[in-house]
């Protein structure tokens, strides 16, 4: 009778120790020939990078704060991950994010406006205060032509790694009425729309060698994403809603 051994995996310390063994491994060498030193600060190791994609939304209420989600990535060179980003680095990954969000703004409302690229050092080690590596502006306001759903309301993309307690997610602001069913659900083709251009900005960053990632704080460690995920059910980001009340009524 054959034996099968089932895969198994240990990796700690930011990847200074990594073991692995078994059959059918989910990994490939890139997630998993390189250590990325013991943190991600700066001199120690090498760090994820975090853009944070904000959308002004002073159209739809003077004062409102920004909407924001983001999209981690790693630096890959030669193979093997690179901790030195260059302004040609970032400029390609902000070509790919302005093509993501060409791609999926006629399901945004006209109110919402991607106004800037944030870009941070991201991972273990990584203490306050974190200054931005560099800010880049951006003007390109959603296309969507029918009334906004409320600020909360959002579409969230799963990134899914091949550890399932370490998937990533990031929530789209500004969604539109149009985009949703008569039973409140989002309509299947436009579902197919935000996961398509997610999907799409995956393999351009992996085809340049920046892989989408997530940071993994349970197991200390980078993952990278290997599905991209999308529903049709409505999310919801408390933090998004309207600060301040236009009308008010109180009875008796």
């Amino acid at each position: 009778m054959s034996v099968l051994t089932a895969y198994q995996r240990f990796r700690f310390l930011w990847g200074a120790v990594d073991w692995e063994g078994g059959t059918d491994s989910p990994y490939t060498s890139a997630q998993t020939g390189a250590n990325l030193g013991t943190s991600a600060a700066p001199g120690a190791g090498v760090g994820v990078r975090r853009c944070v994609l904000h959308f002004d939304r002073s159209a739809i209420e003077a004062g409102l704060d920004d909407a924001e989600c983001h999209f981690d990535f790693l630096n890959i060179t030669g193979g093997t991950p690179d901790d030195t980003w260059t302004s040609t680095d970032y400029t390609t990954l902000e070509g790919f994010l302005d093509t993501f969000w060409n791609a999926i703004r006629s399901k945004h409302t006209t109110n919402i406006k991607l106004s800037q690229y944030s870009w941070y050092r991201h991972g273990p080690g990584i203490v306050a205060p974190n200054p931005a590596e560099r800010v880049t502006s951006r003007s390109i306001a959603g296309s969507g032509t029918s009334d906004a759903l409320p600020p909360q309301v959002a579409q969230t993309i799963t990134f899914r790694t091949a550890v399932r307690r370490s998937w990533g997610r990031t929530y789209l602001p500004g969604i539109t009425e149009s985009s949703t069913t008569a039973g409140g659900d989002y309509a299947t083709a436009d579902v197919d729309v935000w996961a398509n251009a997610a999907g799409a900005l995956l393999s351009s960053a992996v085809g340049a060698d920046f892989p989408l990632v997530v940071t993994s704080v349970h197991l200390n460690a980078v993952l990278n994403v290997e599905h991209i995920e999308c529903d049709d059910v409505p999310d919801i980001i408390r933090r998004r809603r309207f600060k301040h009340a236009l009308y008010k009524k109180i009875l008796p």
